[in-house]
């Protein structure tokens, strides 16, 4: 068994998670680039080398899996820096993206911003042609009209176009003869189909949905055509995988042509990472929340398993294909600290990113961040960041939090950041809330497990505000969705629409679709080279009481549906509606609109090496102490300093104490207690 490498290139840092044939994770960390997210790749990948004493090609040559999490398709959207896009749609039409839902997010805000139109009307073209709501045409496509369109973009000099046309989710084929005449007339242009991307009802959420792959496309796939080429040269023999935005893999060439499914490609890695310690350590409920460089994400696990939802959105534009349920708020370590208008204190959304960073990183940044505020309160030595790798800049961080916070505020600098500190705590515990009270759940019977290079500084103090029992820290916290990139499988989505009352349903066409559906994900995985014993299928229905906007999506059983199994899904559906809205009707009608299948190829997952308990005590670990701030003090007290890396399984000890590993700092607050466990994970409880 060779290497298997996960690399999460967040905003801050490129993390990498590598487990070699013995089981044993190494941690390889560098800060990323955001002008050339690859570098950052390649520079992991010549550590990761190196520390196995192998040539940079020896070391991809012995590499047997290569998973990555890209922010390309995010920053593309968020920055709004993707290809020059045209759509083209029913004639019409083509306002149905700018004019998007008749809602507003925030409803006390009288003047919302709308988000960059990202097509411009000018490159948004009707064509003449309609079906009707079944399928059937009620105006044959006009080739002439569409070939005008297609060259009236070709001269507009567009470098991508999205095609949705109206019910194409039931007959696509006016979709795809438009997709046969662009490749005649067109042949470099990238084309992404609606029918291909999202093949479901709602004529906005499919619009925008094919908008932004075709927006985003065209840059991820150049993004990963360079990158095979140099993994390629440097030694990789086999293609890489790109996580995805549903919890699994994908190839190259799906990633290529379906880059939107690459939205959320690094968080989702955090939450297969939680579905694996739930399993190893027979945790069923978990809140797994990871706080980076730039953000805090959320993702709760229930009895062993994650939301998902098909309610994303990016950039400001919506997102309806499937994906993990996970809730993200602007805190990281490189949140900037400001006052509002009125001199209120806040804390991000804006970060300081990997350039220039916290004031602390001495490269010209001037602006007070988390991570500032963390040094100045004693919880991060200055000297031994990053393993000493990065010497940390007190006076700097002093000076950004005394000029942007304290002096205009008429605080002490210390106060300022411990305000900053616990504004972020405040912030982060409400973002646990929302996935948690908000759904229905008691946060009381979960764990928290804290990941990021950031999150073991703030988990004690997050759970303590939340009421959770107890908290787990990764031996691989700060690279976590790197980590739990290695754990997943190989995934497709299939959605069709199935609009049909629940109990008169016609079980003959729903096993047919089902059926199909199935065939198309074997063929799927098949081709990319899945074993047929190593494939796996979910099917779930979206569902909703007659009457209701919005479904909610229950699992339904595998195998050929019959009349019997009609009362299951029906209470399957009564008892998720009951714990998202708080009441169930069970005598009224329920709709079916939605189904899914998800088609998972199953790869083969490393096994990780257990630690063996010497019974030493846990003082042989303690390297020194140093002045920390504990609001339980009053002030700065002098705190055990414990060498993370000596610790050892069935080791334990009371706070206030400081845990320093190379890539992250935990830290434990007064009356809570920290032990060791068979996997060298920090567990930390109320003592």
């Amino acid at each position: 068994m060779g290497y298997r490498v996960g690399i999460d290139i967040g905003g801050t840092f490129t993390d990498g998670a590598v487990v070699g044939p013995g089981g044993a994770i190494d941690i390889f960390k560098d800060r990323s680039t955001p002008s050339d997210p690859s570098r950052g790749v390649f520079n992991v990948l010549r550590k990761a080398a190196a520390h196995y004493g192998l040539p940079p090609r020896d070391f991809l040559g012995q590499t047997e899996l290569l998973v990555l999490g890209t922010t390309v398709a995010t920053n593309t959207m968020l920055q709004h820096r993707g290809a020059a896009t045209g759509l083209i749609t029913t004639s019409g039409f083509r306002d149905s993206l700018e004019l998007r839902r008749g809602f507003k997010p925030d409803i006390w805000d009288l003047a919302p911003q709308r988000p960059p139109v990202i097509v411009p009307r000018y490159r948004r073209l009707g064509v003449q042609q309609r079906m009707d709501y079944q399928g059937q045409v009620l105006t044959p496509l006009d080739e002439d009209d569409a070939r005008r369109v297609i060259r009236q973009l070709r001269a507009g000099g567009v470098e991508s176009i999205a095609i949705c046309l109206l019910f194409s989710y039931v007959n696509d084929a006016h979709e795809q003869r438009l997709k046969e005449m662009i490749a005649e007339e067109f042949p470099d242009v990238y084309v992404a189909v609606s029918s291909e991307v999202l093949r479901q009802v709602r004529e906005y959420e499919r619009t925008s949905t094919t908008v932004v792959n075709a927006y985003v496309g065209p840059a991820v796939k150049r993004y990963l055509a360079d990158l095979r080429r140099g993994l390629g040269a440097d030694g990789l023999n086999n293609e890489f995988l790109v996580m995805q935005s549903n919890g699994g893999m994908m190839t190259i060439a799906f990633a290529s042509q379906h880059a939107v499914n690459a939205v959320l490609s690094g968080p989702s890695a955090g939450a297969i990472g939680g579905l694996f310690w739930a399993r190893t350590l027979d945790e069923p409920n978990l809140i797994v929340v990871d706080m980076g460089g730039t953000s805090f994400d959320v993702t709760l696990l229930n009895a062993g398993h994650y939301e998902m939802t098909t309610e994303g959105e990016v950039g400001g534009y919506r997102v309806a294909l499937p994906m993990i349920d996970i809730h993200t708020i602007g805190a990281g370590g490189g949140s900037i600290a400001s006052l509002d208008d009125g001199g209120l204190l806040r804390v991000g959304p804006q970060s300081a990113g990997a350039m220039p960073g916290p004031a602390c990183y001495g490269q010209g940044g001037l602006e007070p961040t988390v991570t500032d505020a963390n040094l100045l309160l004693g919880y991060l030595s200055a000297d031994y960041f990053l393993g000493g790798q990065i010497q940390l800049d007190l006076e700097a961080a002093t000076q950004a939090v005394k000029t942007r916070i304290a002096d205009p505020l008429k605080l002490d600098v210390v106060e300022a950041a411990h305000g900053i500190y616990k504004l972020t705590n405040a912030n982060m515990a409400d973002a646990i809330r929302v996935m948690s009270i908000q759904k229905g759940h008691d946060p009381r019977s979960f764990a928290m497990i804290a990941a990021g290079g950031a999150g073991p500084a703030h988990a004690a103090r997050l759970a303590q505000s939340v009421d959770l029992p107890r908290v787990i820290v990764p031996k691989a916290a700060s690279v976590f969705c790197a980590l739990g990139m290695l754990e997943s499988d190989l995934k497709h989505d299939y959605v069709y629409t199935f609009w049909d009352f629940l109990s008169k349903i016609d079980l003959q066409r729903l096993n047919s679709e089902f059926e199909r559906l199935e065939a198309e994900g074997r063929t799927a995985l098949l081709a990319e080279g899945t074993a047929p014993e190593a494939i796996r299928i979910e099917r779930s229905m979206d569902m909703r009481y007659a009457g209701q906007h919005h479904e909610v999506t229950v699992p339904v059983p595998t195998h050929h549906l019959t009349a019997a199994d009609v009362p299951e899904i029906a209470r399957r559906f009564h008892e998720a509606h009951q714990r998202l809205f708080m009441y169930h009707e069970p005598n009224a009608e329920i709709e079916t609109a939605n189904v899914r299948l998800m088609a998972i190829g199953e790869v083969a997952k490393p096994e990780l090496s257990r630690l063996r308990a010497d019974g030493a005590d846990a003082c042989v670990a303690r390297k020194g102490v140093r002045p920390v701030y504990f609001e339980e003090n009053d002030g700065f007290a002098e705190t055990p300093v414990y060498d993370g890396a000596q610790l050892r399984p069935g080791m334990c000890f009371v706070g206030p104490a400081i845990i320093e590993d190379i890539t992250t700092t935990t830290v434990l607050i007064p009356d809570w207690k920290c032990s060791v466990d068979v996997f060298g994970n920090l567990i930390l409880e109320k003592a």
